[in-house]
């Protein structure tokens, strides 16, 4: 019987965080025990363990998991027939031996099972023999995966489509539609997922430095003591310059790059759910069992190597946007590693591998770079321990069931109401590498002393990445002063079209994008002027309302009635003149919703060669709201991020259109959460590079 997303059972008070506890079965939780291991999972606030099974020896641990409200993800390891009885699972299915551990672990109410690992890796293959022929491979490993599916389902547990290695181009899910198969994914099926991070942003591919080839600043390629080792490239035997580096993202980016194109990374989620769709038709869970960040890693050489620090900041980041905003098919992610054996503590969380081979400078095998820091310290964890245990922990469940996409309205446009005070409140910001003072103080708007008296510093005093720092408010909000009033024009009525949103991309962890070099200006587009009010003209250009005349015909009635008309838009005149517009939220009295305060253009010249939509949202006291979801839609498509401390988001415009001929641009913006007012019509006016500032505030009608 086909199962929807909301059928599957799931934790209490899942917020989808999880971990890949062992990296082999038969782990008794030495030296502290099961119950300490527990408790310490308790106070990482994670809800899901990846647990290694080898003939019932993970029974009592998944008892107590469970127990404790935590959900194991089981990773049953098959075993070849004697005499060989070695765990080399292709080709092949489960055999009775597994099928007596698994209705166990089912009658003590395991779930979440997988039957084979990574089949695209030779190292998976009997005596490594993988088939030579790609598609051939696949439909073998899917055809052995359908009888342990189908046993799965049948003893009441939920069967995971065998994880392939990270940016793999194995197609198990076509595979099982060649064989006309892939319903059975529907009746408790799900897809398991490696989405190791490497080194790139949690954005990546749509980070500016792949998209744009954005260089490298000095601040930024300062890591301290620790500058030699991050930069490290052992096919140069030394550590890439800022100059090598930047010659590399130049030659590297890959404007227009999609996760399709290359899902080596955090977000290739989104790569199955799209597959789970062309073939099942709709999304089914998800489940990362191994993947995040692991400290050492420089796969990708555009970007700076895996810092203790930097994994704790990516990782925390990573499980925020799990508990807040992940997608509702993406259940759970399950870093990589909570302990390690003997070859896999480089990846594990509790362990002084770090701490040892950074000071020693070892061991030198190609990846760990051999630049000896003997003052960096670690400890016997590295801080990531620290960093999660300090988060808080938000179920996903609920306010995914009460969450409304925004909802559009044929409205008229409202009384545009003054911008809120800026916030007098002082924000938190976590220090990232190449971080100073004083770029921090030119970032945020305020003056160095603030920042530094702020935090009890001397203005030259050192920072170090993951530090937190109080940042002082901006003495006000930087948005010029709207015109007091302006001549309204009732908008056309709007059919809003159903979008397939994409999963979103994730803020990465650089800074905003450093100016270009100062170059010959473009022409500036000047808007066409706006047709006038159809009234007696006045010497002032402020709107007069015409004599009372009887009223026209309506549009179609809406379901509940629109907000009221007046006189004032919150768009900049020049918007209006492109052709940009609102579309107003249908709202009740009482209900809150995203309000747009004011929208403002940037000519070419004042948005310095950028083109970006930017965000700014606002609580209902005036305060910057973090980590809020934002959309930019482009025809069927939408991609979303989230904002940062003072409450900002961007996203680049590429596409262009001609304002005079009566053309609209093709972005839309909004807010997610509630019911959000929308600015329709956004682009590059003739391909000119222009901003557009949103401010948007919570607001209850």
């Amino acid at each position: 019987m086909p199962l929807a997303l909301s059928d599957y059972k799931r934790p209490p008070q899942d917020n989808g965080r999880g971990i890949a506890g062992y990296p082999a079965p038969g782990w008794k939780g030495d030296p502290k025990g099961f119950d300490a291991w527990i408790a310490e999972l308790q106070h990482l606030g994670i809800k899901w363990l990846r647990v290694m099974d080898d003939n019932g020896d993970s029974i009592t641990l998944c008892g107590k998991l469970l127990n404790a409200g935590l959900f194991p993800i089981v990773r049953i390891i098959r075993r070849d027939l004697p005499p060989n009885d070695t765990p080399e699972p292709n080709p092949g299915h489960i055999s009775a031996r597994e099928e007596l551990t698994l209705r166990k672990l089912i009658d003590l109410g395991v779930l979440y099972f997988e039957t084979n690992n990574e089949p695209d890796n030779p190292a998976e293959w009997k005596q490594h023999a993988i088939p030579g022929v790609p598609e051939e491979t696949a439909k073998l490993v899917a055809l052995n995966w359908l009888f342990d599916a189908r046993f799965i389902i049948e003893a009441g547990g939920y069967p995971g489509l065998p994880a392939v290695s990270s940016g793999s181009e194995m197609d198990l899910l076509g595979a099982l539609a060649s064989l006309g198969r892939q319903d059975i994914l529907l009746d408790g099926g799900w897809i398991a997922l490696h989405n190791f991070g490497h080194n790139r942003p949690l954005n990546f591919p749509n980070d500016r430095v792949n998209q744009n080839g954005a260089p490298l600043s000095a601040q930024e390629y300062d890591f301290g003591p620790l500058t030699q080792w991050v930069w490290w490239d052992a096919s140069l035997n030394r550590a890439s310059t800022l100059d090598e580096i930047n010659a590399l993202r130049a030659a590297r980016k890959n404007a227009g790059q999609v996760i399709a194109h290359d899902h080596a990374a955090f977000r290739e989620y989104e790569y199955l759910d799209a597959l789970a769709k062309k073939y099942l038709g709709r999304s089914i869970p998800i489940l990362a069992t191994e993947g995040g960040y692991q400290v050492g890693r420089r796969t990708d050489l555009r970007y700076p190597r895996i810092t203790p620090a930097l994994h704790a900041d990516l990782t925390v980041a990573m499980y925020e946007f799990m508990q807040r905003d992940a997608p509702e098919y993406f259940f759970a992610a399950c870093p990589s590693l909570l302990v390690g054996a003997n070859k896999s503590q480089a990846s594990a969380w509790y362990s002084d591998f770090w701490d040892r081979t950074v000071r020693g400078g070892g061991p030198h095998n190609g990846e760990i770079p051999p630049v000896a820091v003997p003052d960096y310290r670690v400890g016997e964890r590295l801080p990531v321990v620290a960093a999660v245990q300090a988060m808080s922990s938000n179920s996903r469940v609920s306010p995914r069931v009460a969450a409304t996409a925004p909802a559009p309205a044929l409205v008229a446009a409202p009384a545009a109401a003054p911008p809120p005070p800026p916030s007098s409140e002082e924000s938190i910001y976590l220090v990232q590498h190449g971080d100073t003072l004083g770029s921090l103080a030119k970032k945020f708007g305020v003056t160095l002393a603030a920042l530094a008296n702020a935090n009890a510093l001397a203005e030259n005093a050192r920072i170090i990445a993951g530090q937190r720092l109080v940042v002082p408010p901006p003495p006000e909000i930087v948005l010029p002063p709207m015109p007091e009033t302006m001549p309204f024009v009732p908008p056309m009525p709007t059919v809003a079209q159903p979008v397939n949103a994409p999963p979103p991309p994730i803020p990465e962890w650089f800074a905003s994008a450093s100016q270009p070099a100062p170059v010959a200006p473009p022409p500036v587009y000047t808007p066409p002027p706006q047709m006038p009010v159809q009234t007696a003209p006045v010497a002032p250009p402020v709107y007069t309302p015409p004599p009372q005349v009887p009223a026209q015909p309506a549009f179609a009635p809406a379901p509940r009635p629109p907000r009221a008309p007046g006189v004032s838009s919150p768009l900049d005149p020049r918007m209006a003149a492109l052709n940009v517009r609102v579309e107003y939220a249908n709202v009740r009295p009482g209900e809150a919703y995203w309000k747009l305060m004011r929208a403002e253009y940037q000519d070419t010249r004042q948005a310095g060669g950028n083109h970006h939509m930017l965000y700014n949202l606002l609580d209902d006291k005036g305060k910057p709201v973090l980590v809020q979801r934002v959309f930019q839609g482009l025809a069927d498509v939408q991609a979303d991020s989230f904002t940062d401390a003072f409450g900002r988001a961007k996203f680049p415009m590429w596409e262009t259109y001609n304002p005079e001929n009566g053309e609209s641009g093709p972005y839309t913006a909004w807010v997610a959460g509630l019911s959000s007012d929308k600015v329709i019509g956004m682009g590059m006016p003739n391909g000119l590079s222009v901003n557009f500032v949103m401010t948007w505030q919570k607001t209850t009608k």
